[in-house]
């Protein structure tokens, strides 16, 4: 008997997953329809099932154009197979003509269109959010600094244009729930909350508590999106610097919203830096401290194909989590908010730390190690994924099958380096055609079985984790790729990704930066050399300021001989001081806060700490601490430490030296 077109919808809506199936409700009430007719109202697609739904489609959207609105809202949520199967199923000849044209458009048209609609859906969630004044007029740490009495209590956000608030003042506040979002119950949420929250986060008439709907809520990766898109570069650094401390993943890559591309953020991260002990400094209880962009580790990505029935983050968490009490790395379904459909999310780009815990026993790693995770499928965010294969040492794809096209595609990493694994989790009716697609990328991936993961249905997880868990200390034991951040912006660039740093006044500071420090070789001499008022000098006018203060060496002198005497000997040394010509480093460096702009003087200074850490980081002693040495070991890091603090306590002495000569002209005229 021949399948009806309801027979074809239903079984189309029956293959989506549970998650799958809440996208498509959410995106078949936003997609735009033909003149006539109407969207099926929210609360009903909440509550009906398959078979309901496909009753409704039919009932709203009469025969073929019922075909033609879950084509494109299957389309809308990736699910390309399952459109391209009802198409063909239903004969649909105006909306195969329609996809032919839409394919004769070519990928420029493509990326437009994409393009287009990702701006669409940024400024409808920054207006729910009542952010789009900040999308121009960005955020700044001083936005958040401000001390009134709402900064002082401890509210719960009411609306949606809450959100980005409450997740903002938790996060700095190192709040681990911060990215949790729940409106407070018994409140109106449509309620503007402009009089409790000091007009931070007007809600208008959006939402009530007590009509929770898709609309009610949104994804946490939505608004820390929105939030980092609204922020200037020196409130995103104290975003994830905070993030994490807090062990959230931070963002890595943000998808193409306000710009043509998506940006790596290297310069977010410049103020992350971790302290770790490996395993091969177990013996002599050293430890390293360096800053994360800075610190080379090999990487492991783990990426979608098609969709999933189960949770590639908390599979991640769990990995993560092994040989500690667990945590929420990555945000998941099981996460309040986590199954909400993404506005703007996807092609997000996350990454979080392993570092071992110095129990050899119990660590999963000697070494640290970098995971990322792309959120969405690898064919919607091909961009971000052959990035990916570029920087990592390994690329676990997670899949439930492989169809021809996706095969094609996959094809075409054929020659890379990376090493490519397999997660399958199979679709039922589909095993053999994945599995024979699989064998036919085998030689092109240079795939093995060690190197392909089976999740059955009954598969306990504690033996899946022991096998996911072998297969990446094998690929850690093996010969693998090291890089830091600083490399993964050198290849960004070269697949047109852009980056944070690249702006100009980033730029031009981090130029005049370099000025300065390529000159610093050794600390200690730069120091006597470029710094030459903070050496002996310095620390016997400190001596007579103490004394003079004191009184210690006073004797049997009277206190005004003697307080003239440490006079004379104090103004003597500021002469002496005062002889002394600005050097080329310092000249650099007022011409550096001199002639710069205000936003560049900020990069100038962030960058002179950044890179004067590095350096002293280098410099400093591998001595260890003993009891009886602790002042030649305080007097050798005291020696080998320099910072932005030196730079400007020079200034200082030079201007007190100065000022010190005009004070006694004026006393002898």
């Amino acid at each position: 008997m021949a399948k009806t077109l309801r027979d074809h919808l239903l079984t189309t809506l029956e293959d989506l997953g549970e998650n799958e199936l809440k996208k498509f409700k959410f995106k078949l009430h936003e997609m735009p329809l033909k003149e006539g007719y109407e969207h099926i109202g929210r609360g009903t697609l909440k509550k009906v099932d398959v078979i309901d739904l496909t009753d409704k489609l039919i009932s709203c959207y009469e025969g073929d154009y019922a075909v033609e609105v879950t084509v494109e809202a299957l389309k809308s949520i990736n699910e390309m197979d399952l459109a391209e199967k009802l198409a063909k199923a239903t004969g649909n000849d105006a909306l195969n003509s329609k996809q032919e044209s839409d394919t004769q458009q070519g990928p420029e048209m493509e990326e437009k269109a994409l393009l287009k609609e990702r701006r669409r859906a940024l400024q409808d969630l920054l207006s729910m959010l009542k952010m789009e004044q900040h999308r121009s007029t960005k955020l700044g740490l001083r936005d958040l600094q401000e001390i009134n009495p709402e900064s002082l209590q401890n509210w719960t956000p009411r609306a949606l244009g809450d959100l980005p608030w409450h997740f903002l003042r938790k996060v700095i506040a190192l709040n681990g729930t911060a990215r949790n979002i729940s409106f407070g119950q018994g409140a109106p949420a449509d309620k503007a909350s402009s009089d409790d929250n000091g007009g931070q986060g007007d809600g208008g008439n959006v939402l009530h508590y007590s009509n929770m709907d898709a609309r009610a809520s949104l994804h946490p990766l939505d608004v820390l999106c929105a939030v980092l898109l609204c922020s200037d570069s020196f409130l995103q650094q104290e975003i994830l610097s905070k993030m994490s401390r807090c062990q959230f993943a931070l963002p890595l890559l943000l998808p193409a919203l306000d710009t043509p591309k998506c940006t790596l953020l290297l310069w977010a991260m410049r103020d992350i830096v971790r302290k770790w002990r490996p395993h091969s400094l177990a013996e002599s209880r050293g430890f390293r401290e360096e800053s994360l962009v800075l610190t080379s580790m090999p990487t492991i990505s783990f990426v979608r194909l098609g969709s999933c029935s189960f949770s590639k983050s908390k599979l991640l968490n769990e990995v993560l989590s092994l040989s500690q009490q667990h945590h929420d790395f990555f945000i998941h379904w099981d996460m309040e908010s986590g199954n909400v459909p993404r506005e703007i999310a996807d092609g997000l780009v996350e990454i979080s730390w392993y570092f071992p815990a110095v129990n050899e026993d119990s660590d999963l790693f000697p070494e640290p190690v970098a995971v990322t995770n792309l959120r969405g499928d690898i064919e919607s965010h091909w961009l971000q994924f052959r990035f990916l294969t570029e920087i990592s040492s390994a690329v676990f794809i997670v899949t439930e099958s492989i169809s021809e096209r996706q095969y094609t595609l996959l094809s075409s990493l054929q020659g890379s380096a990376t090493k490519f694994n397999f997660i399958l989790n199979y679709e039922s009716g589909k095993r053999s055609e994945t599995q024979e697609f699989l064998n036919k990328l085998a030689p092109v991936l240079k795939l093995s079985k060690q190197r392909v993961l089976e999740k059955e249905i009954g598969t306990k997880k504690e033996e899946f984790m022991e096998k996911l868990c072998s297969a990446i200390g094998s690929i850690m034991n093996d010969q693998h790729k090291d890089m830091n951040m600083e490399g993964m912006a050198v290849t960004a660039r070269e697949l047109g990704i852009q980056l944070d740093e690249d702006r100009e006044e980033c730029q031009r500071a981090k130029n005049r930066v370099k000025e300065i420090t390529a000159e610093i070789k050794d600390v200690g001499n730069y120091k006597r050399q470029i710094l030459q008022l903070q050496g002996d000098l310095w620390k016997n006018l400190s001596n007579v300021e103490r004394e003079m203060c004191r009184l210690k060496g006073q004797g049997d002198v009277p206190t005004e001989d003697y307080k003239s005497r440490l006079k004379e000997k104090l103004l003597e040394l500021r002469t002496q001081q005062n002889k002394c010509d600005l050097t080329d480093g310092l000249t650099k460096f007022i011409n550096g806060i001199g002639t710069l702009s205000q936003m560049e003087i900020r990069y100038f200074l962030k960058c002179m700490k950044f890179n004067l850490d590095g350096i002293a980081k280098g410099n400093h002693p591998n001595l260890q601490p003993n009891q009886q040495k602790l002042p030649e070991l305080d007097e050798a890091i005291s020696a080998s430490s320099l910072g932005v603090e030196h730079f400007l306590r020079e200034l200082g002495q030079f201007y007190e030296a100065e000022h010190s000569m005009n004070s006694l002209v004026l006393i002898l005229q």
